[in-house]
């Protein structure tokens, strides 16, 4: 009996097969092509734990903060994990099933039948069964499981690259409202002490009502933004809040951050200094090719439905009518059942599966197309926002420092009664506005080089 079981398996082992179509990476453009579009310099390296560069400490606490503690990251974690026991769960399906089994039996004969007595009898064994992968069903699965494991992996990687950089934009907002707030407070202070004096002159005749207008005008107007600013600086805290998993009241933020402070124009001369395959190692391109890999395993796996399932089942244990004799040589009992079950008549219920399978596989495919080119995209456009956004500072620090000059011309000129006040209002006003712009100038820098870093596909090893 053993010897047919065991030529049995081996024969099937021999003629089995794995159906359906084997999956190669899609192709779409070379690296050559992806090297000239983004006209990168020369081979270089993918910035790991990108954060470590911006010059914060406590931004860096606080990012590493958010990787410890975000839900977001603990969900795609726990997803993971997930992954990890569907797939040992769906292995065992093609495995040898066993289980242990005993008891007792008990049965009334009936009168009205002939020959029918009262019997009882004692069992005790092994039941086994195992469907034979032949058409390769369980590798397909296997194969899906192992792209969704792989998926699941670099989509962590890529939610910690994306929380990473969101902390860290918000992070360089609620500083960039810290410095207009300080500057409309500050601002604020020397429009009310020269409102005081123009109200002064013109409550002794001195001044005309005009003047005294135009001040308290320009007072109340840098007055009604503090609010504005106060109440950013309120809904970005509890926005980090909600990224690091931590009170909005912990949140100690320093206000003399050097992030927002003297310029380091380095990264545009490196910036371009990436591999060819940029594009195709971003975390949410490899999630996108091996969820393809997975739809393409699972049209091998309805291919194999259309074919027989053969598998094996058996029984090895004891039965005896006395329980004291139950383990005894004689009351060893045994059988094996080879069976084959082949669908006739499902109505194309398989077929259409396969096709079904088929029109998922297009629409992951359209998805990583699609993936492809929002990466291409966004890697471009960190390299001209970027440097865009340098020239616009350094214009608008100029532009500042140009209307700081005519400020001080200007009060010269009224302290020496050759302009009207209103002259000196006007040219402060423009001086608050160049300053407002060059913060924002300033921290959009910062938030360009985040930008950066995220489009490049930088790696984060926490």
């Amino acid at each position: 009996m053993y010897r047919k079981s065991f030529f049995l398996v081996g024969i099937l082992c021999c003629v089995s097969c794995t159906l359906g179509p084997d999956f190669t990476s899609p192709e779409l453009y070379s690296d050559a092509v992806i090297q000239n579009e983004l006209s990168l310099k020369k081979e270089g390296k993918l910035p790991q734990n990108w954060y470590k560069n911006l010059a914060d400490e406590y931004l860096q606490k606080l990012i590493v903060t958010g990787l410890n503690n975000n839900s977001d990251i603990a969900i795609a974690q726990a997803k993971l994990k997930q992954a990890r026991l569907a797939a040992k769960i769906n292995q065992t399906d093609f495995f040898p099933q066993i289980s242990a089994k005993g008891g007792y039996n008990y049965q009334n004969g009936s009168e009205n039948v002939k020959y029918s007595e009262n019997a009882h009898y004692y069992s005790a064994g092994f039941d086994s069964s195992w469907e034979f992968d032949l058409w390769g069903k369980g590798r397909r699965q296997t194969e899906a499981d192992e792209a969704y494991i792989k998926a699941s992996e670099y989509g962590l990687s890529n939610l910690k690259t994306v929380i990473a950089a969101e902390i860290a934009a918000d992070y360089i907002n609620l500083q960039e409202n810290i410095r207009h707030l300080r500057l409309a407070r500050r601002n604020a202070e020397l429009q009310k002490q020269i409102a005081d004096v123009i109200k002064s002159e013109y409550h002794s005749g001195l001044g005309d009502e005009t003047a005294y207008n135009q001040a308290q005008y320009l007072l109340n107007t840098t007055l009604s933004l503090i609010p504005q600013y106060e109440s950013n600086i309120e809904n970005y805290k509890n926005a980090l809040s909600v990224l690091t998993g931590i009170l909005p009241s912990q949140l100690t933020v320093p206000e003399n951050t050097v992030l927002l402070g003297k310029m380091d124009y380095s990264l545009a001369n490196t910036m371009k200094e990436l591999p060819a395959s940029v594009i195709r190692l971003r975390p949410d391109v490899a999630v996108a090719e091996y969820k393809l890999k997975a739809q393409n395993a699972l049209i091998g796996k309805a291919v194999a439905e259309l074919y027989p399932n053969v598998n094996i089942s058996g029984l090895l244990g004891y039965s005896a009518q006395s329980g004291r004799k139950l383990f005894s040589s004689n009351s060893e009992v045994y059988n094996y059942a080879p069976a084959v079950y082949l669908p006739l008549l499902d109505w194309n219920k398989l077929k259409n599966n396969i096709e079904l399978q088929k029109q998922e596989r297009e629409i992951a495919l359209e998805d990583y197309k699609q993936t492809v080119l929002k990466a291409l995209s966004e890697l471009k456009n960190a390299f001209s926002e970027y440097q865009s956004s340098v020239i616009a500072y350094r214009n608008k620090l100029k532009a500042q420092n140009n209307m700081q000059r005519v400020v001080d011309l200007t009060l010269k000129k009224y302290q020496n009664g050759m302009v009207k006040f209103s002259e000196v209002l006007d040219s402060e006003q423009n001086l608050t506005k160049a300053q407002e712009d060059t913060i924002t100038a300033r921290a959009q820098i910062t938030k360009n080089v985040i930008a950066y870093y995220k489009s490049s596909g930088a790696t984060i090893d926490n």
